[in-house]
């Protein structure tokens, strides 16, 4: 799945952005909080895997606030009410009259607002990290400790002190911060907010009590809470008392060095229960598909041969053509693996058939490519794909002698009829596969053979004569049936 397109929506003279993805039976608006940014999150493939997800089930459309990340900047901070009509015009620009609402830490306090203002446009609430009330908001704080409070308050302040340089990931889940998550962060730091803004939103969100307004919400909410983050469980728990039909929900402790999206994984669990009102399908993941995969013959040998840059420049092209040979093939390319590629195609035909350009036009620029077709169960894995069916891909494409496309026994049968000449290459043994595998190679790839006569057409001048009734004049057969069906009527009283 490609990331969508961004699109934006005028709000009091600022652009909002959003962006919509699949075409589900049910409706879900994600609200994103200021450092999710629509663009940049697809870059983490578990993220990827979880917006997959819910293209499978809903038709979800989430959007940055004002002021923030692809949204138009403005030189305020947007207050509750502003972000709440927002969220609504949002709705009505893709024509949702009603949505399940979901939102993280501050972002929950506008979509709390929402429903309790326009319950007929909301079909449930899934807030992560909600605060009844801020940390800096008047009167005493429920389900806070000293501690607890010193402890967010100096992350806060750290995060905001070194905005850019990823420091907010400890502000949110210390069990988040590696490396490349830290990288992540200070992307989205940079690209969601400049300094000020982050901080005058944080000090704005800080001072927000919505008591009154939860105790006003009157649909369905599910308050989620993340042992390893920073609100104790006893503030998300305060939240749930104030809600008329709130219940908790506790996910699992994040593994320390878990991606953003993988650790988000059992969230997008929740979103899916309450927006379809069943538990996730386990399943939803795995899909019937072809495997394609390519390797360039004696690669090392080439190198040696042709030297550095012209070994780079040869594998360059090659990999330009294989690319375009899949997109215009109906397949997507997955990755490249070192001197091959990977790719998978919805139809077992036409990935033979783009394997069989492949191995032609790799021969035009001077190299031999072994190809593998196989087709079987996959399952996604963000934007890759894993199983046994990958693996087994991979050994038939190993077994090929060079220039040739090599299929299983599955491919053969499920090509049958489509003028596609195969020939036997008799059984195999796949590495680390169980059983022997019949195999077989591509002879050549012609049209698809007509196997049925044509003979005469059966229609009488009455059929004919009816069929151009129908196209021309269909009112006068439909009271003609009226017509006859009176008269068997009358018939069967009779």
């Amino acid at each position: 799945m490609e990331p969508p397109r961004t699109q934006y929506v005028d709000r009091e003279g600022s652009a909002l952005a959003y962006q919509v993805i699949g075409e589900g039976p049910v409706n879900v608006v994600a609200y994103f909080e200021i450092v999710q940014h629509l663009d940049l999150l697809w870059t983490d493939p578990d993220v990827h895997r979880n917006y997959e997800r819910t293209a499978g089930y809903a038709r979800q459309v989430h959007f940055q606030r004002r002021g923030f990340g692809l949204s138009e900047q403005v030189s305020y901070v947007p207050t509750l009410e502003q972000q709440a009509d927002d969220i609504l015009a949002v709705m009505d620009a893709v024509g949702m009259q009603r949505a399940t609402l979901w939102g993280i830490y501050t972002a929950c306090a506008p979509l709390a607002l929402v429903a309790a203002r326009a319950p007929e446009r909301v079909n449930g609430l899934v807030l992560l990290g909600p605060l009844a009330q801020g940390i800096e908001s008047r009167g005493e704080l429920e389900g806070w400790t000293p501690e607890e409070l010193a402890t967010v308050r100096q992350r806060t302040d750290t995060a905001v002190a070194a905005w850019g340089s990823g420091a907010s990931v400890e502000a949110w889940d210390s069990f988040q911060v590696t490396p490349s998550n830290t990288r992540l962060m200070a992307m989205l730091e940079r690209t969601g907010a400049t300094p000020v803004a982050a901080k005058a939103h944080l000090d704005y969100a800080a001072k927000v009590d919505i008591t009154d307004v939860l105790r006003s919400v009157r649909v369905p909410t599910r308050v989620v809470y993340m042992p390893t983050g920073t609100i104790p469980e006893a503030a998300a728990r305060h939240v749930v008392e104030l809600l008329p039909h709130g219940t908790f929900h506790a996910l699992p402790p994040t593994k320390r060095g878990e991606s953003f999206g993988k650790a988000y994984i059992p969230f997008f669990d929740v979103v899916e229960e309450v927006a379809t009102g069943m538990a996730p399908n386990a399943d939803a993941g795995r899909f019937l598909g072809t495997v394609l995969f390519t390797d360039v013959v004696s690669s090392t040998e080439l190198l040696a041969d042709v030297g550095d840059a012209s070994y780079r420049e040869l594998r360059s092209d090659h990999e330009r053509l294989v690319r375009l040979a899949v997109e215009t093939g109906g397949g997507r390319l997955v990755k490249v693996l070192g001197d091959g590629t990977m790719s998978v195609f919805e139809s077992p035909s036409k990935a033979v058939r783009c394997a069989e350009r492949i191995s032609r036009e790799a021969e035009e620029v001077g190299v031999l490519v072994r190809c593998g077709v196989h087709t079987g169960e996959i399952e996604r894995d963000g934007i890759d794909i894993t199983g046994l069916t990958v693996h087994i891909g991979a050994r038939v494409q190993s077994a090929a002698d060079p220039g040739e496309v090599l299929m299983s026994r599955t491919v053969r049968d499920l090509t049958a009829g489509s003028g596609l000449v195969l020939t036997s290459r008799g059984e195999r043994e796949l590495k680390g596969i169980p059983g022997t595998w019949e195999l077989f190679a591509l002879t050549r790839a012609g049209s698809q053979a007509g196997s049925l006569p044509v003979e005469g057409s059966l229609e009488t001048s009455i059929d004919k004569l009816a069929i151009q009734t129908a196209r021309r004049a269909p009112q006068v057969l439909r009271a003609a049936a009226r017509l006859t069906n009176a008269i068997e009527r009358r018939r069967r009283v009779r």
